[in-house]
């Protein structure tokens, strides 16, 4: 043991190197299945994020298209609530694309 040589951790840091120190004992194999299924699982994340916007965007239109032939052809009523619904649609729209401008 008196032969073993110890290492002063003050002499090997300095100021222009970085030094990262990492313990694990995961196998190889382990961390490769690890990887493939966080790889599997980030991929079906993505296509239910997709699904589920091409989903609502599906709806949100659906309902816009019918408020604005309501708008066109309905009665006084009919135009008061489906204006809201537009103005509301279009509005939620904006901040959406003002929002992704922020990222």
């Amino acid at each position: 043991m008196a032969d073993d040589p110890q290492i002063n951790i003050g002499q090997i840091l300095s100021k222009d190197h970085k030094y990262e120190l990492s313990v694990s004992n995961e196998k190889p194999e382990d961390a490769a299945v690890r990887r493939t299924n966080e790889t599997a699982d980030a991929e079906l994340k993505r296509k239910m994020t997709f699904s589920l916007f091409c989903f609502s965007l599906l709806i949100i239109s659906a309902v816009f298209v019918g408020c604005i032939y309501l708008f066109a052809t309905g009665t006084a009523e009919d135009k008061k609530w489906s204006a809201g619904i537009i103005s509301a649609i279009a509005s939620g729209l904006i901040g959406f694309l003002v929002g992704q401008g922020k990222k």
